[in-house]
């Protein structure tokens, strides 16, 4: 279909159904459809007004709760999401109700609510592989690796899902047992073998495993299939930094930079080389560029005041130390060394 011709339709149905709403605005269906073809366009600020203004009509349509929660939960308005959720399961006992809430209160750490909810979906349906997916990314998330395994099993003897391969390899990549995470990897791939995410995981795997041979291999799939994957080209900066090939590295760095300049990791991963090199002009310069995209990040500033003091110049040292101090006041590590620099910086002076 034509874009512009599918967007011009999804505009008129929008019209009618809003033609609809002021002709009938008690038909409780239309909001519901209008404030779809919101969502589809990702026009959230509209489709929330559609279903405020519903729910105005009649604060009891579960649908309208259910989709407003969604829209909150899709924004990290997880709160609000859990409000909505719960006003629906008040009026009508539902397996997707219980289960975004579950989900809802996973995202905020709260296990023991998430669990509840989790509990109540498996009764209405014990056999669902999404939830079981869902109860072990819960445990996963509290480093119940064992449970997170059991509950990765039950989704995949329901069904053979690539993202639940996945999500399971990196269980078994957190418990160092990474022949299985590989294992694993290859199966989600042998399901699609365009799932970027698992030929990435499945390169850190091998890199893991010291066997930089596949480790490439896989990571050139990567950006076959996704050229300008960020997350790829530092990845395999790091896997050619543990291979001690720093010129390949830095080049992997550089390259990630070009793909997206706008995230931190490659400027400090590369200004840590630097470092070692004793390049610190070098090295400070991509740190301050880090610290410019997350000026609250404390262990940027972490790093620029350990090369400056490595240069010498303990008063940027120092200067830096505090904002990486007012980003992270809590600290400790962080407080010890300030003070040992000032005191050293006192004794200078003094001599």
């Amino acid at each position: 279909m034509d874009i512009t011709n599918h967007q011009n339709t999804e505009t008129d149905l929008k019209e009618q159904y809003l033609q609809k709403i002021v002709q009938n605005p008690s038909c409780e269906q239309n909001y519901i459809e209008l404030g779809k073809l919101y969502i589809i366009e990702k026009n959230y600020k509209e489709a929330l007004g559609v279903y405020e203004s519903l729910l105005k009509i009649n604060s009891a349509n579960v649908q309208a709760l259910i989709n407003a929660g969604s829209i909150h939960f899709y924004l990290q308005n997880i709160n609000k999401s859990i409000d909505y959720y719960t006003r629906a399961s008040e009026l009508e006992t539902s397996f997707t109700i219980y289960l975004n809430l579950g989900n809802a209160y996973a995202e905020l750490g709260n296990f023991d609510e998430a669990m509840k909810n989790y509990s109540k979906a498996l009764k209405l349906e014990p056999q669902n592989a999404a939830l079981f997916s869902a109860i072990a990314l819960l445990y996963q998330d509290n480093k119940d690796y064992v449970s997170a395994n059991v509950f990765y099993d039950k989704a995949l003897a329901i069904e053979k899902n690539p993202e639940t391969y996945l999500s399971k390899a990196t269980v078994m990549m957190a418990m160092h047992v990474y022949q299985e995470a590989a294992n694993l990897l290859l199966k989600a791939i042998a399901l699609d073998n365009t799932f970027v995410k698992a030929y990435i995981c499945l390169a850190n795997c091998y890199s893991s495993m010291k066997d930089f041979e596949n480790a490439n291999k896989y990571f050139e799939k990567c950006y076959e299939i996704m050229p300008d994957f960020y997350q790829a080209y530092v990845c395999h900066g790091i896997s050619y930094s543990d291979e001690r090939k720093i010129d390949k590295a830095i080049e992997k760095y550089q390259e990630a930079i070009k793909v997206n300049p706008r995230m931190p990791n490659a400027y400090i991963l590369l200004g840590n080389i630097y470092v070692e090199q004793q390049k610190y002009n070098e090295a400070i310069q991509l740190y301050e560029k880090a610290a410019s995209i997350q000026p609250n990040d404390a262990k940027t500033y972490t790093f620029i005041g350990n090369t400056y003091y490595m240069l010498g110049d303990l008063e940027q040292a120092i200067y830096t130390y505090r904002k990486a101090l007012k980003a992270d006041f809590k600290n400790q590590e962080n407080k010890l060394v300030y003070l040992e620099i000032i005191q050293e910086y006192i004794k200078r002076k003094s001599a």
